[in-house]
């Protein structure tokens, strides 16, 4: 009788034991997937000479077929940069305009950090 309780005893702590390493484990593993996966996009836009073009507008976007949901437009400052903010990596093409003026380049986004990229129109 007492070899029974004592067993009880010990396969009640094994179970407890196991279901507790079960909850840590599968917590640890539930925490990785909040990581930061922002992804920040900085793009430069100059003529010929290498001076900044302010002004000057530029898409970034996913060239296949049929066209990729994800893009954005936006207008470079009077530096002539341009700041985009995606929330996954991807590979975009770039084409800036100014008047008659086109310059294309291609970026890729990393997870966490800041792509930068130099466009020059002709």
């Amino acid at each position: 009788m007492i070899f029974n309780l004592r067993m009880k005893k010990i396969i009640t702590l094994c179970s407890f034991s196991f279901t507790v390493m079960l909850f840590l484990l599968f917590g640890g593993t539930q925490s990785s997937c909040s990581k930061n996966t922002t992804c920040q996009v900085s793009i430069l836009v100059t003529d010929t000479a290498n001076v900044p073009v302010a002004g000057a507008s530029v898409k970034l976007y996913a060239n296949i077929t049929p066209p990729g949901q994800v893009q954005a437009t936006g207008t470079t400052d009077n530096t002539g940069h341009v700041q985009f903010t995606f929330q996954l990596p991807a590979i975009f093409d770039i084409q800036a305009t100014k008047g008659t003026k086109v310059g294309t380049g291609l970026i890729q986004l990393q997870v966490g950090g800041t792509a930068t990229q130099t466009v020059i129109i002709k």
